[in-house]
């Protein structure tokens, strides 16, 4: 076997041809062409088109749909509840999942395992299962929270019905609902960390907030990075069920957010094209967030 200066093997290149290359790819590419980019593609055209959905002709209108929903204050209404699910979303699906997985790493004995199950639990629920329940609790007549506020003498808010909080209480069931598996990603990040690094932290000083800012946060920063874009795409999509099992977009209109929106236009209002640039302008909002943060990772955070 061949050797160079100082005994190490030279270093072998794989090199394949383009042809072959595209064979081995051909299959997950005619796939992903299939499911991804093609309806992608078919919904971009069908936004530039004003066709209901019960009648068979459709005309080509270009981006008039867009100017439509830009227009419409209604529009803007969405918007702001989409970015307010998206805040909340930070708190229950990143912050809280952190939190959570901090503490459970300074408990000790049998306890942590027991912690584990009782917070990934709601996970395994099917969402549906867990809104309805949920829509049980909040139930302002016969409904446990409200028989609870009543027994310590407070009113019972109709949480569901009050445009101020009906949005919240949608968003906690769905933070409620996938805390759990932001929760494991942490914990299994923070168990990940090299221990030498922590503890010669520890000898040099460092403890407390010192510790979690300058080496556990910097450490986690792929993790850190995962658990917040997955809290933010995933935000809309995690609260679509309890929207539609618990307010069908109401009250007034209040919960609804850009995904919801979209079903209700193309399978409730018929108009395929405003549904379709709607569908649009979300996969560009999330698309350009996702980009930024991949920016942001290949900048900002070591991955050494």
């Amino acid at each position: 076997m061949q050797r160079v200066k100082g005994g190490h093997l030279p270093q072998r290149t794989l090199s394949v041809e383009g042809g072959e290359a595209l064979l081995y790819l051909a299959p997950a590419l005619f796939l992903i062409l299939l499911f991804v980019y093609l309806p992608l593609l078919a919904n971009l055209l069908l936004s530039l088109l004003d066709w209901n959905l019960i009648r068979p002709e459709a005309s080509f209108v270009g981006l008039e749909n867009y100017r439509a929903l830009l227009a419409d204050p209604a529009f803007g209404q969405v918007l702001r509840q989409s970015l307010a699910y998206m805040g909340l979303a930070l708190v229950g699906n990143f912050l809280l999942p952190l939190a959570l997985a901090l503490l459970t790493l300074q408990v000790r004995g049998p306890w942590p395992e027991v912690y584990q199950s009782l917070l990934f639990a709601p996970t395994v629920a099917a969402v549906s299962v867990a809104s309805l329940v949920w829509l049980y609790l909040y139930l302002p007549a016969a409904g446990p929270m409200a028989q609870l506020l009543r027994a310590l003498g407070w009113e019972t808010p109709p949480l569901l019905a009050d445009p101020r909080t009906a949005l919240p209480a949608v968003a906690l069931v769905a933070n409620w609902k996938f805390l759990g598996f932001h929760y494991l990603i942490a914990l299994a990040g923070l168990k990940a960390l090299p221990r030498e690094v922590l503890e010669a932290a520890r000898v040099d000083g460092a403890e407390g907030l010192p510790l979690l800012r300058f080496v556990l946060f910097p450490l986690m920063g792929p993790v850190l990075l995962f658990l917040f874009l997955s809290a933010l795409a995933s935000a809309l999509d995690y609260a679509f069920v309890p929207v539609e099992v618990m307010t069908q977009g109401g009250p007034f209109g209040h919960t609804t957010h850009l995904m919801y929106a979209a079903y209700q236009e193309a399978f409730r209002f018929f108009r395929a094209g405003i549904a379709a640039a709607e569908a649009t302008l979300l996969t560009l909002g999330l698309g350009a967030l996702i980009l930024g943060q991949l920016w942001l990772l290949e900048r900002r955070v070591d991955r050494g």
